[in-house]
């Protein structure tokens, strides 16, 4: 599994719009660009497919812009991941059920340990929400505060 710039993308912007969430504000799509250094237009593409996938929903007009459309604590990171970047696997034949993908699939060494690679992925991903992600960042935030450089 690759994450690409479209997917390190959408998930800045599920999580631009998880910080804004209990607010219920409606995020314009310019804030979510500059902030998180995203080209505009790219952005709107993802936005649109983010959309169709119920993940998020738009406003428009004077004061339109984003917002979730359910609680960040039912975003799963690894339905982001799927939704933009595809299956997680990293071969075909690591799939359940299997992909044809050579004649030594049921003995092949490599794809056993694909599949646990795959299955620790999964672990990880499914179970990891955008309000965890969130809680991650304000601890990170807090640890850092707390150093003083000083000489």
């Amino acid at each position: 599994m690759k994450i690409t710039y479209k997917g390190d993308y959408a998930l800045k912007a599920i999580l631009h719009l998880a910080r804004r969430y209990d607010g219920g504000s409606v995020v314009p799509i310019s804030e979510i660009a500059l902030a998180n250094d995203i080209p505009r237009k790219f952005l709107e593409q993802i936005m649109l497919l983010l959309k169709g996938a119920g993940l998020v929903d738009s406003r428009r007009g004077v004061g339109g812009g984003f917002f979730l459309r359910k609680p960040p604590g039912e975003i799963l990171l690894g339905e982001v991941v799927r939704l933009v970047e595809g299956d997680i696997e990293p071969i075909a034949c690591a799939k359940t059920p299997p992909e044809p993908c050579c004649a030594e699939i049921g003995s092949c060494v490599f794809r056993e340990i694909w599949v646990e690679v795959t299955a620790a992925v999964s672990e990880i991903v499914d179970h990891l929400t955008f309000a965890d992600i969130l809680r991650r960042q304000e601890q990170m935030k807090a640890s850092a505060d707390s150093y003083t450089y000083e000489i």
